[in-house]
């Protein structure tokens, strides 16, 4: 029996199960992200806690999608602290809301239901990332909306784009940190279909497979091509669904990742040059790197989070971390 933390108000402190608050998600005008790191305490409940840089990416897209419910999901039972700056930062968007979702409940009257019974999902090296893999995948199914990675920071709303949507990460291929899908018609088969390949195709010893490469096998066969190229160029061909340019997302790649950082003057001009076009930028998260930088460095980076996810840099203190 989980034991209940003792101090403050500490039932209400408790994340709700998403699936049981009164408060759902809006169909099809929901922003989702999954948390599936959980650093349990002795006291049985993980406890809430954010980077700036996760913190920002949450923060960015509230701001610049006022009218959508930001729901984060968090895979564990979940104590949220009565003070903490990042989290007030982002609960001062009274579109934010974090709340528990639990993997099997989440998953029950899904295709996914009696596979999860399997235990084949926990025989995996990358188990935290396939959870999110999976999970973003039940969620759109469940609610239509739009999936986006806490490392993806927003400059612009999505509200105008194709309800039906994913990105090129590279010329040949597609990422899944960033995925739109609508709750009925062509979206809900679509999300059907990713799902059902996630569990038919499962291999949780291989970076990736049970993530992009969903999308990118799946839209081999909506599309009927292996071109990445003729899905984005031609979205008639993939009954409409939109493959968005490398430049909405991830126009700075992962080898390039360290630009963000840079305080030359010429990659920083060249990087915010290369991203005035992008809807956001992916950060590449799982790229080993030190995030902590000085508030006042003139790097892209804290250029574009200042801007982009003001009241979590203003919580940060003198390094955002």
């Amino acid at each position: 029996m989980d034991t209940v933390p003792t101090y403050g108000d500490a039932n209400q402190n408790i994340l709700e199960d998403v699936l049981f608050s009164k408060e759902k998600p809006a169909t099809g005008k929901t922003i989702f992200f999954i948390e599936t790191k959980c650093e349990r305490s002795n006291l049985n409940y993980n406890i809430l806690n954010f980077t700036a840089h996760n913190a920002c990416g949450i923060e960015s897209a509230a701001l610049h999608h006022p009218t959508h419910d930001v729901y984060v999901l968090v895979a564990c039972p979940t104590f949220r602290p009565q003070a903490d700056p990042m989290i007030d930062a982002m609960l001062s968007y009274k579109n934010v809301k974090f709340r528990y979702v639990n993997l099997w409940r989440f998953a029950e009257g899904t295709i996914i239901e009696e596979w999860l019974k399997t235990e084949a999902l926990f025989q995996s090296k990358y188990l935290m990332n396939n959870m999110s893999n999976l999970l973003r995948l039940l969620a759109l199914y469940r609610y239509g909306g739009i999936y986006m990675d806490e490392d993806v920071i927003m400059f612009r709303s999505l509200k105008d784009e194709s309800p039906n949507f994913m990105g090129a990460e590279t010329e040949d291929s597609i990422g899944n940190s960033v995925i739109g899908m609508e709750p009925t018609g062509h979206g809900r088969l679509f999300s059907y279909m990713f799902l059902d390949d996630f569990k038919r195709n499962y291999s949780g010893n291989v970076w990736g497979y049970n993530g992009p490469d969903v999308l990118v096998r799946m839209m081999k066969v909506i599309c009927g091509t292996n071109d990445v190229n003729l899905m984005r160029t031609d979205a008639t061909r993939c009954l409409g669904i939109k493959v968005l340019n490398v430049t909405a997302f991830y126009e700075i790649n992962w080898l390039e990742r360290d630009n963000f950082f840079d305080e030359t003057p010429k990659i920083v001009n060249e990087t915010l040059t290369r991203l005035k076009k992008s809807y956001g930028m992916h950060t590449w998260n799982h790229v080993k790197t030190n995030w902590t930088q000085s508030v006042n460095s003139p790097s892209a980076y804290i250029q574009l989070v200042a801007k982009n996810c003001p009241k979590v840099f203003a919580a940060t203190g003198k390094r955002f971390t």
